[in-house]
């Protein structure tokens, strides 16, 4: 019996023990969590009240744009914007959302600073802003003195402890509840306050009308069937194509299509065709390749006959890179001489046997047209006296360059050196303007641009 007794003692102690072990390691993590908490909140609040203020500051300096009458004044003030724009979407996007739709607010900070931008760079460049353009600062004025004022509103809220992104220590469930509700309430009704927004159209790579873009190629085409569309698949693989089946719909892009693929000997290849027209947007045949039996050069010619035979005429490589024993060229359209660098497609081609692995038509596809005949403005003698002086350059070319507005832009194309590296410089062919200046980054992988 006593030994009994003493069995349970022990039993009872280590129990007891236990039990405060528990409880020790349960309260220690219970202030870690708490610790925790308040620390989450407190990134939380540094980041919203910071976003407040770079609003406020955003309000203050549109207005100062409507009143600037020289071209470096607003240049000044729209350096300021987008700065405070960018760091404003930057705190913006440390705060929690919780499904919480904002994208008109994230869309206003984005945009208020690219619109200022390329007002003052068309200012810069003799441009007068119209009364269009004005009444348009104007409601991007208004619009951010109304979110600098519900954010306000948010602040002295959260200042009085009635609203909070991550209420925890002292606080019960129930009213922790309460205040998060509250908070994201108070972030949708911001979001309210940008109905009736206007849509931007400008020249930055904001503008609305880049999220709505469309394929200028197949904007009229009729629709194919999925069947139609096989069959256009294997045609264009000749004897690969046997075997392919359909795999998936690519919707809700700017290129609709439809996806066949197979497994191969050595491993998978997969093909999109367009919805619209029946065009092959991609190819891609997976396998390893261990060796490298051609160069860039025989690459090259491979890339361009395939093409050819394909029905992609008047190409012309650019850049390439070489990784895995693979090459990708890169071809653009080219008429009378002139590249159009919009219409673009890459080819690979696999070093080993030099067969063609896969190919993107994505850029030709978007933007191949009748550009018509293009005539520049400016000779060449005049565009290189645009060129700086601490450039060698060689005798131009003509190009058709994407800006990041996706508009268009007629230039001469300067290859030149500076202190032994390579460079690239766009003149524009109408008014003689400096559109671009590239580095060509040249090594034994390739030739890219930066």
């Amino acid at each position: 019996m006593e030994k009994t007794n003493k069995i349970h003692i022990v039993a009872y102690s280590v129990l007891g023990i236990a039990i405060i072990l528990l409880a020790v390691m349960w309260y220690r993590c219970a202030a870690q969590k708490d610790k925790l908490d308040v620390a989450v909140n407190n990134s939380y609040d540094k980041a919203f009240f910071e976003l407040s203020d770079y609003v406020s500051d955003i309000d203050v300096l549109l207005t100062k744009a409507q009143l600037a009458s020289t071209p470096a004044q607003l240049a000044s003030i729209s350096n300021e914007i987008f700065m405070q724009a960018a760091e404003a979407k930057s705190c913006f996007g440390e705060l929690p959302q919780e499904g919480v739709n904002l994208e008109k607010t994230a869309k206003f900070l984005s945009q208020v600073g690219d619109y200022t931008y390329v007002l003052s760079q068309n200012m810069i460049n003799g441009q007068n802003i119209s009364q269009e353009e004005y009444t348009t600062l104007g409601k991007l004025n208004d619009y951010a003195g109304e979110l600098s004022k519900s954010l306000d509103d948010m602040e002295a809220r959260i200042y009085k402890g009635e609203i909070s992104f991550n209420t925890a220590h002292g606080i019960d469930l129930i009213t922790r509840a309460i205040a998060a509700e509250d908070i994201f309430g108070d972030l949708e009704n911001v979001e309210k306050s940008f109905e009736g927004y206007p849509s931007l159209i400008y020249d930055g790579p904001f503008s609305e009308h880049i999220e709505n873009v469309e394929s200028v190629m197949l904007k009229n085409a009729p629709e194919v069937s999925q069947k139609h569309a096989l069959k256009k698949a294997k045609e264009f693989l000749g004897d690969e194509g046997k075997g392919l089946e359909f795999q998936s719909e690519m919707t809700n892009t700017a290129i609709e299509c439809y996806v066949f693929s197979k497994d191969t000997d050595d491993g998978q290849l997969s093909v999109s065709v367009t919805k619209k027209g029946g065009y092959v947007l991609y190819f891609i045949k997976s396998r390893d390749v261990r060796e490298m039996n051609y160069d860039k050069d025989a690459a090259t010619a491979i890339a361009h006959n395939y093409l050819t035979e394909h029905g992609f005429t008047d190409m012309v490589s650019s850049y390439y890179e070489i990784t895995d024993n693979t090459a990708t060229i890169n071809f653009a359209y080219s008429k009378n001489g002139v590249k159009m660098y919009s219409d673009l497609i890459k080819v690979r081609v696999a070093l080993d046997i030099g067969e063609v692995t896969g190919i993107e038509c994505k850029g030709y596809l978007m933007n191949h047209k009748d550009r018509g005949e293009q005539k520049p403005v400016l000779s060449a003698e005049a565009a290189r006296a645009a060129v700086s002086t601490h450039l060698n350059v060689n005798t131009p070319t003509l190009a058709v360059i994407p800006k990041d507005s996706l508009r268009e832009v007629l230039c001469y194309e300067f290859h030149g050196t500076h202190k032994d590296k390579n460079f690239i410089i766009y003149i524009n062919a109408e008014n003689g303007r400096e559109e671009d200046i590239l580095l060509l980054i040249e090594s034994e992988t390739g030739i890219l641009t930066v």
